[in-house]
């Protein structure tokens, strides 16, 4: 909205009493006073609300009906009922209430001509830039579940395909490029009892996906006890990353602490076999090689009945902001902070891109040959990168080139990260004179 504002023009009327803007931190249910103080002296107000029915717009009219507020309450016809509120529509929605309602000290016939223009400039853009490359939905960088599909992919490229069960999450994503794993989806921790559903109809047994947040939802009775009540066979992952993540990283049943920052005492793992799981096996999400090993093992055994798998890794968003501000106090302190980088090689990356392919990570990339006898661009690590260390993890897996290297950036280095910088740089100096010598 205030992007909208800035856009029209009217950025420094925001915060004035012409227009003010009341933002809802909870939309069910409203505070009346809030609203009362909020309307009253206002001709009118713009309620942005996605969706319909216009659940909120009706509450207010509600709201100051009853209190005699004769404020008009203006939304859905402004904006339209249905579909995404995107800056364009915002900026034709402000354009038509402003229109409606006549602010003093606001040029309304203004404002509609520049929305216009600024409408009609994207559309001369978008057709002077022509084709733009689709950019689909994706993990966040460092995700802890991206080196979880690589694994299935992995998996899958030896044992062959199997169905994928999906479920609501920031797993979803997977359904997309590069991995495109997920046969079905069908509701929030639901993944367990839809692959029941074809796993009888199946040459191979099904995988179901679920996160931890679905898991504690629904997924513990319509999938888990479900499946062992039914004896079902097939594998569950459950994304172990501490949160409900894909809703705003909310607190978990097994959460490492709750709200207040006292420990939960659950836990998945103790949840399962306490309801009688046999075949259950935690693995660091990172640990590709050691994921893809026990997703065989869990396709290849004899043994009948619900196999799970608890992959075991922090959302990286929560780790970033929790480590940043660890970091941040460090530093302050005059304490070493080192980060964990990873690189690309560029002598030794072939261009093959497989670990693109195999990991979709944002900060992997590809940029132009330096080797002017190559064409093929190189694969390149961006300053995004977190240090998850999944292509390197990739690179080992899949038996790819070993064109990754890890690197340390220190702050604050300490005697012995000294000593040992001097030490390398004697090495690599010896080494690079010698190699010189020999070109000569």
């Amino acid at each position: 909205m205030l992007r909208a504002l800035e856009r029209l023009g009217l950025a420094d009327l925001y915060g004035a009493s012409r227009i003010p803007i009341y933002v809802l931190n909870v939309a069910f249910p409203l505070v009346p006073e809030e609203v009362r103080a909020f309307c009253a002296g206002k001709r009118a107000v713009l309620v942005v609300e996605e969706g319909s029915p216009d659940y909120v717009e009706q509450a207010i009219n509600v709201e100051l009906r009853r209190s005699d507020i004769t404020t008009r309450v203006l939304g859905k016809g402004a904006l339209p009922r249905a579909g995404e509120y995107t800056s364009d529509v915002l900026l034709n929605g402000l354009a038509s209430f402003l229109a409606e309602t006549r602010p003093a000290g606001v040029d309304a016939d203004a404002v509609a001509a520049r929305a216009k223009g600024l409408l009609a400039h994207k559309a001369a853009a978008m057709a002077a830039v022509g084709d733009i490359p689709a950019r689909p939905p994706n993990f966040c960088t460092g995700c802890p579940e991206r080196p979880v599909f690589s694994a299935i992919k992995l998996m899958q490229r030896e044992l062959g395909p199997t169905h994928i069960s999906a479920d609501i999450g920031c797993h979803s994503f997977a359904t997309f490029a590069p991995f495109s794993l997920g046969n079905s989806i069908l509701g929030y921790g639901m993944s367990l009892a839809s692959a029941a559903a074809v796993g009888p109809n199946m040459a191979r047994r099904p995988i179901a996906v679920m996160g931890d947040g679905g898991f504690w939802h629904n997924g513990l009775v319509t999938g888990v006890a479900s499946n062992l009540f039914n004896k079902g066979d097939g594998v569950l992952i459950v994304m172990k990353n501490g949160y409900a993540s894909a809703t705003g990283q909310q607190y978990l049943p097994s959460s490492t602490a709750n709200r207040l920052g006292a420990a939960t005492g659950m836990s998945i793992e103790q949840t399962l076999r306490s309801l009688g799981v046999k075949w259950l096996r935690t693995v660091r999400s990172y640990s590709v090689a050691k994921m893809t090993k026990t997703l065989k093992a869990a396709m290849r055994t004899a043994e009948r009945g619900l196999k799970v798998i608890i992959a075991d890794g922090e959302c990286q968003l929560a780790r970033q902001r929790r480590v940043r501000a660890e970091e941040a106090e460090k530093l302050k302190r005059g304490e070493r902070v080192a980060k964990v980088r990873f690189g690309v090689d560029d002598a030794i990356c072939t261009g093959d891109h497989s670990c693109i392919r195999l990991s979709g990570c944002p900060s992997l990339t590809v940029k132009p040959n330096p080797d002017p006898l190559r064409s093929d661009p190189v694969a390149t690590v961006i300053e995004s990168c977190v240090g998850c260390g999944l292509c390197g993890e990739v690179a080992h897996a899949a038996v790819l080139c070993p064109s990754f290297y890890r690197a340390e950036v220190i702050r604050n280095p300490n005697w012995w990260d000294r000593a040992r910088h001097r030490a390398r740089q004697k090495i690599i100096g010896a080494f690079t004179a010698r190699d010189a010598e020999a070109r000569a």
